[in-house]
């Protein structure tokens, strides 16, 4: 159980480290439109999004029927990591709009994040408890 709770607090400090870099880095003098800024609400939604996938390997990873859960969590990944790269070279661009819809996506991702165990859980386990 020790290892468990270790685990959760290394997870929990890199999250806070990364969320502290990114207030820091907004707030930094090199212009609203620059897009590092922008890519800042979609790092949280990155973040949000693997938080959600590790503590669902905690619970289920033991499971066949979430190999498609983990399928699927690849190929999501890979397309935001595609998207990343696309972003930090400018090839898309981010307007203020959709800056402030990643950071709402984060928040809709973080948030209830306990429904979201829930529902996997019910998928995969049939509504029966993994402990």
């Amino acid at each position: 159980m020790e290892k468990k709770n270790d685990v959760e607090l290394v997870k929990e400090l890199f999250e806070i480290v990364i969320l502290i870099g990114l207030i820091i880095i907004r707030f930094l003098p090199i212009g609203d439109n620059n897009p590092i800024i922008k890519i800042a609400g979609y790092v949280g939604v990155l973040v949000s999004v693997l938080d959600l996938y590790i503590d669902s390997i905690g619970k289920f990873s033991s499971y066949d029927k979430f190999h498609v859960i983990k399928g699927w969590s690849y190929a999501i990944f890979l397309l935001m990591a595609i998207f990343l790269v696309l972003f930090l070279t400018g090839i898309v661009k981010i307007n203020d709009v959709w800056s402030d819809v990643f950071t709402l996506m984060a928040l809709l991702i973080t948030l209830p994040k306990r429904l979201y165990i829930q529902l996997l859980e019910k998928y995969i386990c049939g509504g029966k408890n993994n402990e």
